[in-house]
């Protein structure tokens, strides 16, 4: 079977429209940002098994090292810090787990990575700045592996969007040694670059350096119900629901896993640096010779329950 067949077979497992005559980059993006599994999030609370299907962990060893979010077959996007060894032998991805602690199970892999792209911001030493990482081969999609969306150009992102952090850091403000090993997800509202800004130009940060707000960044801030929650470091994504698919807005760069009230969270803003990440990631995505996008892990017959509880 050829990509465009094999993409097709999954958009029809995947419930999502599409024809076999279609590009495989239309089929691709047709695919994205859709997860199989789309009911029972709960702020604050461990993530369902598919909910977020492009959540990944990087890995030095055994050790998970940062999140990073999967945006094709062959790419995951990260903040350049997490990734500083130019050796990148010493580097695995994790796909298709919710857990990062121990070995990984048969259901879950461990990629090698094969080339690693910095943001040239990189080289002066910013630490907000994103990279990119090569798969050494491509993952197998399915409704626990899957690839988020960027965000085009057309995407208003507005303080009413629904957006998510989600990751494996600290669960708590009084939990400092007990790190979330399975993913956590919290709801957060955006709030404004003005108003962000004019918090960190009063506020005295002791030991810390204040972040520059500008256009490459989002801001958000906890509910106020949920001051206690300080889910998100750095590499894990801020997602927001656009129309019917999931976007990758921006990325956990700056700032403690537990921040103070009434602390906005800085994000790199990936909307920002989109062209910069097509140009080093997805432009080198050869479709043609990409083998199947194949739906493995499940027996179709286990993969039908997932598609009918939770249909984009």
């Amino acid at each position: 079977m050829g990509p465009a067949g094999c993409v097709f077979l999954l958009s029809l497992l995947l419930g999502v429209s599409g024809t076999d005559e279609e590009e495989p980059e239309n089929l691709f993006k047709s695919i994205c940002g859709r997860p199989a599994v789309s009911t029972g999030i709960a702020s604050g609370m461990e993530a369902n098994v598919g909910q977020w299907p492009w959540q990944v962990s990087i890995r030095h060893g055994l050790l998970h090292v940062c999140a990073a979010t999967l945006i094709s077959q062959r790419w995951v996007l990260t903040v350049a810090s997490c990734l500083r060894s130019k050796d990148t032998r010493k580097y695995g991805v994790l796909v298709g787990s919710l857990q990062v602690v121990g070995r990984p199970d048969s259901k879950t892999t461990i990629i090698p990575v094969s080339r690693i792209i910095p943001h040239p911001e990189f080289q002066e030493n910013i630490s907000s700045a994103i990279a990119v990482a090569e798969l050494a081969y491509p993952v197998s999609f399915s409704p626990v592996i899957l690839p988020i969306c960027l965000p085009s150009s057309g995407v208003q992102l507005k303080n009413s969007t629904s957006c998510w952090v989600i990751g494996w850091g600290y669960s708590g403000i009084y939990q400092y040694r007990k790190p979330s090993y399975t993913l956590k997800e919290l709801k957060v509202p955006l709030t404004d670059l003005q108003t962000c800004s004019d918090y960190y130009q009063k506020e005295t940060l002791l030991h810390r350096v204040k972040p520059n707000i500008s256009e490459a960044r989002i801001c958000s801030k906890l509910p106020e119900e949920q001051m206690d929650q300080c889910i998100g470091s750095r590499g894990d994504p801020l997602m927001c629901h656009v129309e019917d698919f999931w976007v990758l807005a921006g990325v956990v760069s700056w700032g403690l896993n537990c921040i103070r009230i009434n602390e906005p969270r800085v994000y790199t803003n990936i909307s920002f640096y989109k062209s910069w990440i097509e140009k080093s990631a997805i432009s080198h995505t050869d479709f043609s010779s990409t083998p199947c996008l194949e739906v493995s892990g499940l027996p179709l017959v286990m993969l039908l329950p997932l598609i009918f509880l939770g249909l984009p």
